[in-house]
């Protein structure tokens, strides 16, 4: 079994190209605009819903050939041939550029994650490949569980966060406080309260750290 290091990348203004303009290629062209990406698809043909989008990737209209994915951060071979697919694994592998080939784990130096987001809480499922419908169906089950009361207490905590290093000046006493406020319980509280319901408890905890 290959061992696989879990990673989370910030994509925002990276060139990432993928090579393949059918349903697969659909959703990883979605997934890579939605995280800011600079989309290059490489295709001769797309489907509808990819020429319908085409306003948010530069569509290179050809076949893919050798060279072609010079300057990519990271690079996506989503063709239902397994020739070409492999043609671009043996590119980035040369030219140490991340690949993920849709037809071959091995080729593959990531796996695309199955992805629960809740404002800045991020969960991710692999089984390195083995089983995406094992790693749907464990998504299912975040999503039912993790609601979008935890992305608010998110926010709820990075502004107590802030607070506290502007007016706490003991560290030890800044810690107490953080740890408390996430001893809170703020997820069932924000399912019965507003979030400035929930703000003002968090501030009433704050005010008793005060020097």
């Amino acid at each position: 079994m290959t061992s696989m290091y879990p990673v989370t990348l910030n994509l925002t203004g990276k060139r990432c190209t993928v090579v393949g303009g059918g349903q697969v290629a659909l959703r990883k062209v979605t997934s890579l605009t939605e995280q800011g990406a600079n989309v290059t698809v490489i295709s001769p043909e797309l489907t509808d819903e990819l020429l319908a989008m085409q306003e948010q990737f530069v569509w290179k209209n050809c076949a893919y050939q050798d060279g072609m994915l010079q300057g990519s951060f990271l690079v996506i071979a989503a063709t239902d041939s397994r020739a070409v697919n492999h043609a671009v694994a043996e590119w980035c592998e040369e030219n140490q550029v991340l690949v993920n080939v849709v037809d071959s784990r091995e080729e593959s130096s990531f796996t695309v994650n199955a992805m629960v987001q809740r404002g800045d809480l991020l969960l991710a499922v692999s089984t390195n490949g083995i089983s995406p419908a094992v790693s749907r169906r464990i998504r299912q089950e975040l999503e039912q569980y993790y609601g979008p009361e935890y992305g608010v207490m998110l926010e709820i905590l990075a502004q107590a966060r802030q607070e506290a290093m502007e007016s706490v000046q003991d560290a030890g006493k800044r810690r107490q406080f953080l740890q408390s406020v996430a001893d809170m319980e703020l997820p069932e509280l924000l399912k019965k309260d507003t979030k400035e319901e929930v703000q003002k408890r968090v501030k009433l905890c704050l005010s008793s750290y005060l020097d």
